[in-house]
């Protein structure tokens, strides 16, 4: 029997409350030195306001960057119209529930955030830029504890509506393997069940292809998380020396670079060998676009084959397109109908959808369209894979009760198979590629 609606999940949304409301998930040994940290930001009185329940101030700030970055006029108030609610959803559980109800999304998978100021502690969106400046990196005991605070709000959050949200856990850089899995293993206890964000690189840290890496890849796969990626999150080594300072240049050679140091762990596990002494181990790409896979493991197969890698080859028993079956996924946010088309050359089990919210960039709250652009015509069971089931597999998600929820507020599938007949004029996502 058919089922009576779709069942989606969002595989990266995003959360965070405003900075301050971290301060209670401190050891109270640590708060003193994160009050000074979170009252130095530049926006700090607008952070506290909002914590103390005024969105006013972080809300107006949204609409302000979107006039400055070159939204529409129609796009710029039409986002006002939506932006104290887009702030409230993000740290507020009552009213993200009710916007995903909106757009019909029974579950989702939950990244850090910082498009307002409600970052994880000592891990600001400015990370990349104070590199660039030559500022050195908070210690690693300091990482660890943002981290440990941020996990522990994701967990009350997302245990507010816990057969709904899955939250990926933080890590900071892994200068301690041991008490890197101490948080994991917490973290997990706690509730968190996301997936693992890649412990990312630093100086004097190896490639992730090291075997100093292998305890908590062991740890991952025991406690049945996968190791994700998030896009636009990775930096280049020589950025402070290359980039340079001057704005929007160094921007956008970040943003434009990224992607190629986003894609690193792949290359690292593949020819590391990371897979085969973790053959459970999954790694999942979110918020990476999908485009790329086809082309990227064309290119890993020719290199595996070439007449001079035989060590290579008899050290690597799979081809690089079968270890990213086997091994890896990719949530790309949000699919163009392009990389929908794309589906059998990405691996169908290994596409999932994401809807970004609450990010301008994501779908809401155009979600049902940026469906129907992308998946109409589509066979039905492609849909219902990438849409959800492949989802609900990778992080445990309980069928049966996001079953009910979809049965609620899910959309048809007979309206997500036909192409929207009109397309927003205040739209500036990525739904609609």
């Amino acid at each position: 029997m058919t089922e009576r609606s779709l069942l989606l999940v969002s595989a990266d949304d995003h959360a965070g409350p405003p900075l301050p409301v971290y301060r209670d998930y401190f050891d109270p040994a640590e708060r003193d030195e994160f009050d000074r940290y979170w009252r130095a930001r530049p926006h700090a009185k607008a952070a506290e306001a909002a914590a103390a329940g005024d969105l006013d101030a972080l809300a107006g700030s949204l609409v302000a960057f979107m006039r400055a970055t070159g939204a529409s006029e129609d796009a710029a108030k039409s986002f006002a119209t939506r932006a104290h609610r887009l702030t409230a959803g993000l740290f507020i559980s009552s009213v993200r529930d009710a916007c995903l109800d909106e757009e019909g999304i029974a579950a989702e998978v939950l990244y850090p955030d910082g498009f307002v100021e409600n970052h994880p502690p000592y891990r600001d969106p400015a990370d990349a830029e104070r590199l660039w400046s030559g500022s050195e990196r908070r210690s690693f005991e300091l990482q660890l504890a943002g981290s440990r605070a941020y996990n522990r709000w994701l967990a009350a959050f997302c245990g507010e509506s816990s057969e709904r949200r899955a939250g990926a856990i933080l890590l900071p850089p892994a200068y301690d393997v041991a008490a890197v899995v101490t948080e994991m293993t917490r973290a997990r206890r706690s509730g968190l069940r996301g997936g693992v964000l890649i412990p990312p690189l630093a100086p004097g840290l190896p490639g992730h292809h090291d075997a100093w890496y292998d305890p908590i890849w062991s740890a991952a796969v025991d406690l049945g998380l996968p190791i994700a990626i998030h896009g636009g999150t990775a930096t280049a080594p020589d950025a402070k020396d290359v980039f340079g300072g001057l704005e929007p240049l160094a921007s956008i050679l970040h943003f434009t670079e990224c992607a190629f140091f986003d894609r690193r762990p792949l290359w690292h596990f593949m020819w590391g060998g990371v897979f085969d002494r973790h053959p459970k181990l999954r790694l999942i790409f979110a918020e990476a676009l999908a485009h790329w896979v086809p082309q990227e493991l064309l290119r890993l197969d020719e290199m595996y084959d070439m007449w001079n890698l035989k060590l290579l080859r008899d050290q690597l028993p799979l081809r690089p397109s079968e270890y990213w079956r086997r091994n890896c996924a990719i949530t790309a946010t949000f699919p163009s109908r392009a990389e929908i088309e794309m589906r059998a050359a990405i691996g169908l089990e290994n596409l999932l959808w994401g809807s970004d919210y609450p990010h301008p960039e994501g779908t809401w709250p155009h979600t049902e369209t940026c469906l129907r652009h992308a998946f109409h015509g589509i066979a039905s069971d492609a849909t219902d894979a990438i849409l959800g089931s492949n989802a609900i597999e990778l992080y445990g998600f309980d069928r049966k009760l996001l079953r009910t929820i979809a049965d609620r507020i899910g959309p048809d599938p007979a309206r997500i198979a036909l192409p929207p007949e009109t397309l927003p004029t205040d739209y500036v996502g990525m739904g609609l590629r």
